[in-house]
């Protein structure tokens, strides 16, 4: 017997699984973890994590530790020290704690992090997102920088004249 009928699409469920559409409020959650400034999202992460029952609290620490390979002295109580590793994780490599995450635990974080006061306003532009997910961060061109506000992040080089896109005039030298 055929699995596919006229009109009707694949009828086998891993099939139809394969091609569901992703949930809105994960695909939402989603989109705040690449857009959101930093600051706002580890404010929504510290609203959301508490609000989580015991054991998706348990699910999150465990899943930092095997998806992120970090918080090996982490209880589920330290929730800021949580939220802080979501987002750097999440940045870093994107999709890796969410693909690691019990599909209710992520669905119960991303619902409460929607909510949460702290991510309010910040889906302006989700109905133009394609919901590609961005690469992965090289951290190796970080690795020997200063902090370079201009883009939020640390410079390759640790010169602040440099770092601050200035060819050293100005700075002490000679006019």
């Amino acid at each position: 017997m055929s699995r596919f009928s006229f009109g009707k699409g694949p009828q086998d469920p891993d099939a139809i699984a394969a091609v569901a559409p992703e949930d809105p409020v994960v695909r939402q959650y989603r989109y705040l973890l690449r857009t959101a400034p930093v600051d706002a999202l580890e404010a929504a992460h510290l609203e959301a994590i508490p609000l989580l029952s015991e054991a998706d609290q348990e699910a999150l620490v465990a899943t930092l530790r095997s998806s992120l390979l970090v918080g090996d002295h982490l209880t589920a109580h330290d929730h800021v020290k949580i939220a802080h590793l979501v987002t750097s994780g999440e940045r870093r490599s994107p999709g890796q704690l969410l693909m690691g995450l019990p599909p209710d635990t992520l669905q119960d974080l991303a619902a409460r992090v929607l909510l949460s006061e702290s991510s309010f306003g910040l889906l302006g532009g989700y109905a133009y997102w394609d919901g590609a997910e961005p690469q992965p961060e090289d951290d190796s061109l970080w690795a020997d920088g200063g902090f370079d506000p201009k883009v939020g992040r640390w410079a390759a080089t640790s010169d602040p004249r440099v770092a601050y896109g200035l060819d050293g005039e100005g700075i002490g030298g000679n006019h």
